[in-house]
Formats: C-alpha cells, sequence, structure tokens
C-alpha cells in the first residue's frame, strides 16, 4: 500500500533521501507536540524512533507505528475528558503529554526489532515489531478505557476490588479493551507486511496471530507487574495507595514494591516480555 512512497524515497541519493525523511518525521514530532500529545524530550525521542522505523521497515512500519499513537491520543483525550466530568482525581505519576521515558518504554523494543530486520530481513524481525507496538496500544487501551469501568477493578493477583487507576487492577472492558487494542495492531502489521518476503499469506496470518498474543500477553505482564513490584506508596491524607512519591511537597512511605521500579520500567520490562514471546513463537514454527 505505502510501498511506491518507500521507492520514491529510496530513489533519491543517500543524503537526500534521509533527510526528506527526517523532515517527515519533524513535522510529526511538532504536530504531536503542539497537540500536547509529547514533551519535547518525548518529541525528540519519537523523532528518533520514526526515522529508524521508517528507514528500516519503510513507510510501512512508520505507519503500524503512527496508528498506535494516534489511536491512544484519540483514546486518552476522550478518558481525560470523563474524568473531567467525574471530578476523578488520578493516582497515577504521569498523566499528560508522554515524555521521554514513556516513549522509550513505549518504542525503544519496537525499535530495536526494525534495526534487527535490517541486519536479518527475515519475518522474525517483523514479528518482534508488531509485538512492541501491539503491546503498546494494549496496555494504552486497557488503562485509559479500564478506568472507565462503573465498577471498582480487581488486583490481578487477589481478585479483590481495588482503587481504579491503580497498577495491577483488571476489568472486564479494561481487558476486552486490551486485547483490541492488539489484534488492532496485529490486523493493521497483516496488511502492511504480508507483501514482505516469499511466504504464504497463511503463514503471514499465523504470524499477525503472535502480534497480537505477544501484545495482549505484554498487557497482562503489565498489570502482573504492576500488582507485585512496581513502586507504590501511601498517601495519608487521603487514605490511599498512589504512584507518586511526593505529595504538596510531602515524601510518602513506601507501601510496597520496589522504589526504583516505576510505571515506566513496569511498561519496558512488559514490552520487552510482548515482544521476546512473539518471536519465540515464531521462530519455533
Amino acid at each position: 500500500m505505502l510501498a511506491p512512497l518507500d521507492k520514491l524515497l529510496h530513489s533519491l541519493p543517500f543524503p537526500w533521501s534521509l533527510a526528506v525523511l527526517c523532515l517527515v518525521m519533524t513535522v510529526v514530532a511538532v504536530l504531536a507536540w503542539r497537540a500536547k500529545q509529547l514533551t519535547v524530550s518525548g518529541a525528540v525521542l519519537a523523532w528518533l524512533e520514526g526515522v529508524c522505523i521508517a528507514w528500516f521497515l519503510g513507510f510501512e512500519g512508520l505507519a503500524v507505528m503512527l496508528l498506535f499513537f494516534l489511536s491512544a491520543a484519540v483514546i486518552g483525550r476522550c478518558s481525560k475528558r470523563i474524568h473531567a466530568a467525574r471530578n476523578i482525581v488520578s493516582i497515577q505519576k504521569k498523566t499528560g503529554a508522554r515524555d521521554w521515558m514513556q516513549v522509550i518504554a513505549n518504542g525503544a523494543p519496537a525499535t530495536v526489532a526494525a534495526l534487527l530486520y535490517a541486519v536479518a530481513p527475515t519475518p522474525l524481525a517483523l514479528v518482534m515489531f508488531g509485538a512492541g507496538v501491539a503491546e503498546a496500544a494494549s496496555d494504552t487501551w486497557a488503562g485509559e478505557i479500564g478506568i472507565l469501568s462503573r465498577r471498582n477493578p480487581v488486583s490481578i493477583l487477589t481478585m479483590r476490588p481495588i482503587t481504579p487507576g491503580l497498577s495491577g487492577g483488571v476489568s472486564a472492558i479494561g481487558t476486552f479493551s486490551g486485547l483490541a487494542g492488539a489484534v488492532m495492531i496485529a490486523v493493521f502489521w497483516l496488511g502492511s507486511f504480508a507483501a514482505f518476503g516469499s511466504q504464504s499469506f497463511s503463514a503471514w496470518v499465523g504470524y499477525a496471530s503472535f502480534v497480537a498474543v505477544g501484545g495482549f500477553s505484554g498487557c497482562l505482564m503489565d498489570s502482573l507487574l504492576g500488582a507485585l513490584v512496581q513502586a507504590h506508596y501511601w498517601d495519608d491524607e487521603r487514605q490511599r495507595l498512589t504512584e507518586h512519591e511526593f505529595v504538596n511537597g510531602r515524601k510518602l512511605e513506601l507501601s510496597r514494591g520496589i522504589r526504583w521500579v516505576d510505571n515506566d520500567m513496569v511498561n519496558l520490562i512488559s514490552n520487552l516480555f510482548g515482544v521476546l514471546l512473539a518471536g519465540g513463537l515464531a521462530s519455533i514454527v
């Protein structure tokens, strides 16, 4: 679908092709920053990841990544409006524009997979790339939509009700949304990359299923790690757990988890888990 753009880009001499690609990504990054979807540091890292992905996987790879980002932006905006209407106070540490660490957590594994494809152009690397994006979409959809559930989520460990928005919680609508996000990316990935290589279409459908499984499994791992190792602090004024280490200048006491394991670290580990799982499934077929 986007192959003509790839041919046009790489028909240019090397310095000019890279310059054009950098210009395209600059426009995308600036628009995302102006829309308050990325901080300045987040825009810089997103620009770097986008250039690498588009250079090694073509505009097909960039389109898959942009689909995740656009869907996350739309769902995030809708979720925040509902939060404001319900007067919900967030207990999450980061709720605004994505900064550089959030961009790395959601995009670094997919970017590395794109680099691997440049070294060894096999479906395995493409599956790992897709799984990285699918996990990011799955986790984002599950978190943004799940917190809107009228029923309190339950702990993935104990199945007992917990505070909405607390890491480690799952809900029916959040779980279904996470699955839908992973499947959406997998289907788009299939349409983008099925022409790569000599494998049959049925083989690519199988690869797409690994992308979806890896993405959704990474989302579930995110909840599990959020309940087991992510740092949570006790806010004695509001009598609840929170991801914030400081509230109104007060340093809160660590209640559970490991202090240096924040949500960004959990996201990165979960994304890597999904990528490696998908890659492992693809490697044994």
